[in-house]
């Protein structure tokens, strides 16, 4: 107990020190100079690539400034959780009701759909892409397609080549049917009118989402 109090600090000398300034022997940590800490990442980048031997594009992009790479990652643990292999995630990209279902289970994982959709805009330099392409990159690595590069091989007489215009011009969203398109469209008014318009264009979808384009 009397080793307890003469390693204890009385007050007078705890007021000493708060007064006259820290005992000798004090460690005194200083930090680093502000100019150090808030050195331009583009900086650092370009010694990395010198030091490396590499190109500035392999170790520096405007992406990695613009997102957050913990909120990125976070974001691909969940679509996961929805899309575990290429098939499945091109099995839920094969239909109408299966696309309505994974945008369920997306909206119920609280996936930043929007995060994503900036981020994969960011990475294609500007140029729309397909949810599907982004994610078929974003999880198993593979090549980003453009939006401009599915579809090509569809013929003026196809009854769905009406839908790509609009489908290009518009980033992230998947191929869809609209109704300006059935107006527009007498095959397509022809599919509606027979009740075959849903059945055919989802086949159509398990095409249009193969691996090659």
């Amino acid at each position: 107990m009397k080793d307890q109090e003469k390693k204890r600090m009385n007050d007078s000398e705890y007021l000493n020190i708060m007064t006259y300034g820290k005992p000798t022997g004090t460690i005194n940590v200083v930090p680093h100079p502000e100019d150090i800490i808030d050195v331009d990442p583009f900086v650092i980048a370009t010694m990395k690539a010198r030091i490396n031997n590499e190109s500035l594009e392999n170790v520096y992009d405007l992406s990695d400034r613009a997102f957050d790479e913990i909120a990125l990652m976070r974001e691909k643990n969940k679509l996961k959780k929805i899309f575990g292999s290429k098939a499945q995630l091109q099995d839920a990209f094969s239909s109408i009701k299966s696309i309505k279902l994974a945008q369920e289970e997306m909206n119920f994982e609280e996936v930043d759909r929007e995060l994503l959709s900036q981020y994969s805009f960011s990475i294609s330099r500007e140029k729309n892409v397909d949810e599907y392409d982004f994610y078929r990159s974003f999880l198993f690595n593979e090549s980003l397609l453009f939006k401009s590069e599915r579809g090509i091989n569809m013929g003026r007489q196809h009854p769905f080549t009406i839908l790509l215009e609009d489908y290009r011009m518009i980033h992230f969203e998947p191929i869809k049917i609209t109704k300006e398109a059935i107006q527009m469209s007498i095959s397509l008014q022809s599919l509606f009118k027979d009740r075959k318009l849903a059945l055919v264009f989802d086949e159509f979808l398990t095409a249009f989402y193969k691996v090659n384009p």
